[in-house]
């Protein structure tokens, strides 16, 4: 192989593919028939195990790092949710304006269209209003006309996302 720097240059090459491994098998066969058999272990070890660790190694990193990406998107999503459920209920209290736990189509009505920013305002909580009585009749699940927070929390729930615009 020509000294210790081209045999360790060839060693590499064999195991990164760069050569085939019987280019460099076939030399050593015609100077030492035993050399072939610890060329052959080399390899073997250093496929099988040196290298297997160590792509082991960067996967499992990449796993943990994923890992916690996920926990932190679950964090923020819930508390991403627990804001927008804080703020919808602050919304509905503020609208009702007879503090009957209720809230009437008059209340809903005339609470979206007193101020442009509780117009503005409940459009950042991704609720579209121009379409208000259908808004209003879509949480209004009993038909009485009027909507508890409960059922106003869950209808603005649903209606969050894909479905915001009526």
């Amino acid at each position: 192989f020509g000294g210790f720097y081209r045999t360790m240059v060839t060693l590499f090459m064999v195991i990164t593919n760069g050569i085939d491994w019987r280019d460099a098998a076939t030399p050593l066969e015609t100077v030492n028939s035993m050399y072939l058999p610890i060329l052959i272990f080399y390899l073997f070890l250093m496929h099988f195990g040196v290298l297997n660790v160590v792509v082991g190694t960067f996967a499992a990193t990449a796993s943990e790092i994923a890992k916690k990406d996920r926990d932190a998107l679950v964090k923020y999503e819930l508390h991403h949710w627990e804001t927008y459920t804080r703020r919808i209920k602050q919304f509905f209290l503020a609208a009702d304006s007879d503090k009957s736990g209720t809230l009437s189509w008059e209340e809903f009505r005339t609470y979206i269209t007193k101020d442009r920013k509780i117009k503005a305002y409940f459009q950042t909580m991704d609720l579209d209003v121009s379409q208000a009585h259908v808004l209003f009749d879509l949480l209004d699940k009993d038909g009485t006309d009027e909507i508890s927070v409960d059922d106003f929390l869950e209808g603005c729930l649903r209606l969050k996302g894909q479905a915001k615009s009526l």
